[in-house]
């Protein structure tokens, strides 16, 4: 018996539970650190399918009609875990950052989902806002310790886990986001930061930044496939979740006003820098319908690419009734338009796909 087998024995650990995770809203800024966390208690993490067609559909009948589509897809894939597991996390999020805050749904939406189906999985739901309720890393801790109570009482691996869990968070933050200097290698094309783009002979590569937020830009099925709809029509990526965030700040900084939500500045922070550095052929901003501070950034960022529409901004608009067909069109027509625009030509464009 080796010594892990013989500290679990000490502590009388149970049998390996299972822990659903949906895979859909803020999943995909903090899913590395919730899975190591729940793999190194000794619980099975078990993650829902990517979206599909049939997610969506029982997302539509599951979900409020008031919801943004977004948190409908949410719905979707907690049916589809709820009847794999023993526990479904779905932590009421309100922020990490000490003044602004993410969208309301976060926090809500565990007690939503519990009083609508009773008959779901226990739900390990821990509120954590260190904005509005001035959590701090001493109160963070405190809670992942009692959640991991639930899978063992060895306080050494529980405090091993959490430990693991924010290096890990930690070390995926500095993969995903570049610097300054790495900002500029790719402006100036030295470098790529996604997939390569597909260039055919009598082709330019483009340069665009696809804005929007984490759980758009990285579902496939909710945006359409547009990254690889884009990497197919010789576009150089660049993703409003890379962006330097000191960049970031000084762009909001111009404003006299706070943007009270932490996910939008990424948002409008890197619609900003482009349209004043131009070193991109064009930009396009994913927006969810129905969503109240996509609605607000979306707004401001109209305002800011009309008082300077050298860089063309193209926005759309994604619900459950969003055409495939009219997105890959809207697509091209802006892609053709950036391949002869010249640069001084001015060009707005705004639109909503749907049928």
């Amino acid at each position: 018996m080796n010594q892990l087998a013989r500290i679990s024995k000490l502590y009388g650990e149970a049998e390996m539970k299972k822990v659903g995770i949906p895979r859909a809203l803020i999943y995909y800024k903090f899913s590395e650190m919730w899975k190591t966390f729940f793999k190194e208690l000794g619980a099975e993490v078990v993650i829902s399918p990517e979206t599909t067609k049939k997610i969506k559909a029982d997302s539509v009948v599951a979900a409020p009609d008031e919801d943004c589509y977004s948190t409908k897809l949410y719905f979707g894939h907690t049916m589809a875990l709820k009847n794999k597991v023993d526990y479904l996390f779905i932590p009421r999020f309100g922020g990490s950052h000490k003044t602004f805050v993410g969208c309301p749904k976060f926090i809500g939406l565990a007690e939503v989902l519990r009083s609508l189906f009773p008959d779901l999985p226990e739900m390990i739901m821990p509120h954590y806002n260190r904005a509005k309720e001035g959590d701090s890393k001493v109160n963070f801790l405190t809670k992942a310790y009692k959640i991991g109570l639930k899978f063992t009482k060895n306080p050494f691996r529980i405090i091993g886990a959490i430990r693991k869990a924010l290096r890990v968070q930690k070390d995926y933050y500095r993969s995903l986001i570049i610097d300054e200097e790495t900002l500029h290698k790719w402006e100036r094309s030295e470098i790529l930061l996604n997939d390569p783009p597909f260039i055919n002979n009598y082709d330019r590569q483009l340069k665009i930044a696809l804005v929007g937020h984490s759980y758009v830009l990285n579902d496939p099925y909710s945006s359409m496939n547009i990254r690889l709809i884009l990497q197919e029509h010789g576009v150089d990526l660049i993703t409003s979740e890379q962006m330097p965030r000191n960049l970031i700040d000084k762009q909001l900084s111009k404003f006299d006003y706070e943007l009270y939500f932490d996910y939008e500045r990424e948002i409008l922070g890197t619609i900003m820098h482009f349209i004043e550095s131009k070193t991109v052929d064009g930009i396009i901003h994913l927006m969810v319908f129905s969503c109240g501070p996509d609605s607000i950034a979306g707004e401001i960022a109209a305002r800011v690419s009309k008082r300077d529409p050298a860089i063309p901004l193209l926005q759309l608009v994604f619900d459950e009734l969003t055409a495939e067909t009219g997105l890959k069109t809207r697509i091209e027509a802006f892609i053709d338009m950036l391949r002869r625009s010249e640069a001084e030509q001015v060009i707005f464009l705004s639109t909503k796909v749907r049928i």
